[in-house]
């Protein structure tokens, strides 16, 4: 009775009454047990799961609208080196470059890329070399290489290159395919992209040790590589052009490429003013069928076609090529036609 009493002059006490009034409270504010544990959040739940089950059925059924963008991708490539003319692998022979190259041997496997060939350009891993860069290839009957002479432009890694000129550096780049007849097929799809190809016999063709197995090879290369017959031109030189510096940029960059490309030249230099009108109106065309190459400025240029219009032969004279080589001053007239004054990139436009 003692406690029951003690026990209710507490409820009654106001310290009591303010217990009794926050434990109710409480009890009203407090959630169920269902309240307290949350189901658990899964990464995934079933309606997820067939959400994306649906999303891979639907593009595998229709893989178009699946990789729309990589069709795109892949559609704008085609487009900028064109269709594909033969593909494979070859190794880039860096043998005679560096002490590390010529110890590892020309067949390593860290050289071996899968290449192809387009109407546009050479494509080998992640380089590209264009067509249009491209001088000539040279290939050895019978043999798994063949080397491609090149100038493209020089690519500079330094902050200055916007401001600086850009420059073409010669390259030769010698691949090394499978076997003898893939060095064939490359050197046959160079060819039909009107790529110059210089085909020499085997180094064994002469000595007495040849090969039973290179025979076919030599007997096929005339009638199916379909490559063009070296080009005859005219060089008509002024030597004064360019503040005389005519004769040096034509014999230091440009005739070094016309050789590349096969080209058989007749360079005649002038001795005064109105010599190239003179031998242009005289000349017989026999002698330089693929055209007349001009190297200096625009002077020379003016003569040169002042001498075609006054032969007789105006239907001939009209359609022989004119080339311009700008080593002059100048060279307004070549920067309008071709858009260069690159001397290198003019001689690349008169090989191709």
């Amino acid at each position: 009775m003692q406690k029951s009493d003690h026990h209710e002059q507490n409820l009654t006490s106001p310290r009591g009454l303010i217990h009794k009034v926050l434990r109710r409270t409480n009890s009203r504010r407090s959630p169920t047990a269902a309240e307290q544990d949350p189901s658990p959040v899964f990464p995934e739940t079933s309606n997820t799961k067939f959400l994306k089950q649906k999303n891979v059925e639907g593009a595998s059924k229709d893989p178009e609208k699946g990789s729309t963008h990589d069709n795109r991708i892949e559609d704008e490539k085609s487009d900028l080196l064109g269709y594909e003319v033969c593909s494979g692998k070859l190794t880039l022979d860096n043998k005679g470059r560096s002490v590390s190259g010529e110890q590892s041997g020309s067949g390593s496997s860290g050289n071996c890329f899968d290449a192809r060939l387009t109407t546009e350009a050479l494509v080998w891993g992640s380089n590209i070399l264009k067509l249009e860069d491209i001088v000539s290839v040279s290939y050895n009957a019978g043999l798994r290489h063949f080397t491609v002479h090149a100038c493209p432009l020089e690519k500079r890694s330094n902050g200055l290159s916007c401001f600086m000129k850009p420059r073409r550096i010669q390259k030769d780049l010698r691949f090394l395919s499978t076997a003898p007849h893939e060095a064939f097929r490359w050197v046959n799809g160079f060819a039909d992209q009107q790529c110059y190809v210089n085909l020499l016999p085997h180094p064994m063709a002469s000595s007495k040790k040849h090969s039973s197995e290179l025979i076919p090879f030599d007997a096929m290369l005339d009638p199916y590589v379909k490559c063009r017959s070296p080009p005859k031109i005219l060089v008509i030189l002024n030597p004064r052009s360019g503040h005389g510096r005519s004769s040096k940029v034509f014999h230091g960059k440009v005739e070094p490429i016309f050789k590349l490309a096969g080209f058989k030249m007749e360079v005649i230099k002038t001795t005064h003013a109105g010599h190239a009108k003179s031998l242009v109106s005289t000349i017989d065309f026999s002698t330089c069928p693929d055209g007349i190459v001009c190297v200096g400025g625009d002077g020379i240029v003016n003569e040169v076609l002042n001498g075609l219009l006054c032969r007789d032969d105006q239907i001939e004279a009209g359609s022989l090529p004119i080339g311009i080589i700008p080593a002059g001053s100048d060279n307004s007239l070549v920067w309008t036609v071709l858009g260069v004054k690159d001397p290198i990139s003019a001689a690349l436009s008169i090989v191709r």
